[in-house]
């Protein structure tokens, strides 16, 4: 019994001592991320799915620049510059053109490296040799009901994340490379219409 007690008692510090970590990373993470004018960053990612049968792969690059991003994927190409969105189809030679909303996207990918900072409670999981393991979990409900963040020890960066949704599909995502500072054009992140002549535009603006 008096075990149980001490174990009861232990546990809640336990907790708070692992909270404190976690923060403690999250906010080491969060000063070397928002020192960076730039990050390009190579990954693939896996959603898979057993309620769906879906078990699906694909390699992107992301750039990042304030809150301007552009995702190129196999068949798709979403750009914002913060304002407008273009999401380009490739094989449908269509573009749709709409103005930013942040209400309606949970995760933008504007954010993608910095989704702790805000809106999430975060519990430190485990670490190895490689990486540390923080678990994100929303603080309002959504699509998502929690994020597994796993961040590179030497280098604190996110080296691959995973976001489970409420019907237990997983959307993993591993960094393959993460180059910081390049510097890019404000026309970068527009979708130059003048270079696809041919594409159907549908303004949804």
């Amino acid at each position: 019994m008096k075990k149980l007690i001490l174990f009861s008692i232990l546990l809640p510090l336990f907790s708070l001592g692992q909270d404190e970590r976690a923060k403690s990373i999250l906010d080491k993470l969060s000063e070397k991320t928002s020192a960076y004018s730039s990050i390009e960053a190579h990954f693939t990612n896996n959603l898979s799915s057993t309620v769906a049968d879906i078990d699906e792969s694909q390699s992107g690059i992301i750039y990042l620049q304030g809150d301007a991003f552009k995702l190129e994927l196999d068949a798709q190409t979403i750009i914002s510059d913060g304002e407008t969105n273009w999401i380009y189809l490739k094989d449908e030679e269509e573009v749709n053109i709409s103005e930013e909303d942040e209400e309606e996207n949970e995760i933008s990918p504007s954010k993608i490296f910095t989704i702790y900072e805000e809106g999430y409670k975060y519990q430190f999981v485990k670490e190895d040799s490689k990486n540390y393991q923080i678990n994100l979990f929303p603080e309002e409900s959504g699509a998502f009901s929690r994020v597994e963040l796993f961040i590179d020890k030497a280098e604190m960066q996110i080296s691959s994340f995973v976001m489970v949704d409420k019907r237990g599909s997983l959307y993993s995502y591993i960094i393959k490379s993460f180059i910081p500072n390049k510097k890019f054009s404000s026309s970068f992140f527009k979708f130059d219409l003048a270079k696809y002549p041919e594409v159907d535009v549908i303004d949804l603006r």
